[in-house]
């Protein structure tokens, strides 16, 4: 594991990554939009609706539609390495998913993120990131 860059700018990527899992956890479209670049991508290669989204609006349009099937999502991360290079940063977010869907079926997913950032204005943005499942459980 290794964390490089300025202090002030590894605790604003560490706060994006909590504003992300607390806007997933509240299902709030907006502020969870917030933590993307305008020229995002997302990738999740096991889940085909989003297997490559491009741009913020559309990220967050699948994202919704997606969230309409969860009755609840707890969705909490924690940052495994970060290397800042001026206004980029790349690393690497561990996460663990609980949640129900419409239909009361409940589920863990343990997950990796590979993670790339962008600073833009004085804030940091998630640029890219792309999921993996390590281990998921049916409840």
């Amino acid at each position: 594991m290794t964390f490089k860059g300025p202090v002030e700018d590894r605790l604003a990527i560490h706060e994006l990554v909590m504003s992300y899992g607390d806007a997933v956890t509240r299902k709030d479209a907006k502020d969870w939009g917030k933590t993307w670049a305008e020229d995002a991508i997302w990738r999740i290669p096991h889940f085909p609706l989003l297997e490559k989204v491009k741009g913020r609006e559309e990220i967050v349009r699948l994202w919704s539609q997606v969230m309409e099937d969860y009755k609840y999502i707890v969705f909490t991360a924690v940052l495994g390495s970060l290397s800042i290079e001026n206004d980029t940063a790349k690393g690497v977010t561990y996460t663990t998913e609980t949640g129900m869907n419409i239909k009361d079926n409940k589920s863990r997913t343990h997950g990796q993120y590979e993670d790339e950032f962008i600073k833009k204005d004085g804030n940091w943005y998630f640029l890219k990131r792309t999921f993996s499942i390590l281990h998921q459980d049916r409840l």
